[in-house]
């Protein structure tokens, strides 16, 4: 194992040279365990752990390492164990609100470059869901890539690519088929060697048995879902890097049912709704509040049709979340 396979030369080119450590010194974090973490370095595989006085104080959890966090550590002599003794800085990050905290950062996973955001279509389509997975990527900077999974079930496929296409422009959109292997090239086709992605969605929506097609073997513990809503039992359990052998990296991450948007500024909400921001520059007021302003453009595009309701509505919620958000973090 390389560093180039760990993504470290694409990681680099973003850091100034004079901060850059020894590689023989850096590794990835594959998995974070309590009290530990899995490396991946030029020596092999090693145990991690925080140096002593890092674990002194309170501290938020997102100052820890995360799975794909580059690290700077110090071998142990004869031992398969190192003492982590930096963290490097993170160009990309996906997070989210902790569930049932109040402003309480959660990293996913840190150093992506692409988001495969995965919908069945065996009934987990949401679109406003994947309007704020969008939101989510784009707000770490990361590239989001949506996968339209199990579309051998659904008749609708076609038009429900179609709906997601006009809803999120600039954001690609693949048909797949884990089961029957349709699409899989298409979506291996994006990866290349040092590239770090990480796939994302609900349980039951494929996520593992698409990594098990691109893997070409069932690495990833799968299980089926229920009829009622196509939701599954969470078969990942804890997050994972994953190195491929045809180039690139992959963190695996269990379901999530709460998807509390952790972003610092509505920009990076109206990052992933780019048609509302361009009718917002079209409103009479510039602090109109796009609800009960008069003049207000966007408003006018929902009333004459022209700007889908539900749509509308997704962007108020998330944009209040934002500003919520920001308020709660100024205190």
């Amino acid at each position: 194992m390389t560093l180039k396979d760990l993504g470290w030369e694409r990681y680099s080119t973003d850091l100034p040279m004079e901060t850059l450590p020894l590689e023989t010194t850096v590794a990835r974090v594959a998995v974070e365990n309590r009290g530990s973490y899995l490396l991946y370095s030029t020596v092999g595989e090693l145990e991690g752990i925080m140096r002593g006085k890092f674990m002194h104080g309170k501290k938020a959890n997102s100052v820890y390492p995360k799975v794909g966090d580059w690290v700077v550590f110090e071998k142990l002599a004869d031992e398969k164990k190192a003492i982590i003794t930096a963290i490097l800085p993170r160009i990309s990050q996906l997070s989210r609100n902790k569930a049932g905290e109040e402003a309480a950062e959660q990293i996913i996973a840190a150093n992506i470059d692409t988001v495969f955001i995965v919908q069945g279509l065996d009934g987990d389509f949401n679109l406003s869901r994947l309007e704020r997975y969008v939101a989510m990527a784009q707000a770490g900077n990361c590239q989001p890539i949506i996968l339209l999974n199990k579309c051998d079930l659904a008749p609708d496929a076609s038009a429900k690519l179609a709906q997601v296409e006009t809803a999120l422009p600039g954001v690609p959109a693949i048909l797949t088929s884990a089961t029957q292997n349709l699409g899989i090239e298409q979506v291996r086709s994006l990866i290349t060697t040092g590239l770090s992605l990480v796939f994302v969605g609900s349980s039951g929506a494929g996520k593992s048995t698409l990594i098990n097609n691109l893997l070409g073997t069932a690495r990833q513990k799968t299980g089926a879902t229920r009829l009622t809503d196509s939701r599954g039992k969470h078969t990942t359990t804890k997050r994972e890097l994953i190195v491929l052998d045809s180039g690139g990296v992959l963190i695996d991450t269990p379901g999530m049912r709460e998807l509390g948007l952790w972003t610092q500024s509505e920009n990076s909400i109206r990052e992933t709704f780019d048609d509302i921001e361009a009718l917002q520059k079209k409103c009479k007021f510039n602090d109109c509040d796009h609800e009960r302003s008069q003049g207000c453009a966007i408003v006018a595009a929902v009333t004459n049709g022209a700007l889908p309701q539900e749509r509308y509505q997704s962007f108020l919620k998330l944009t209040r979340e934002a500003q919520a958000r920001q308020r709660k973090t100024w205190k």
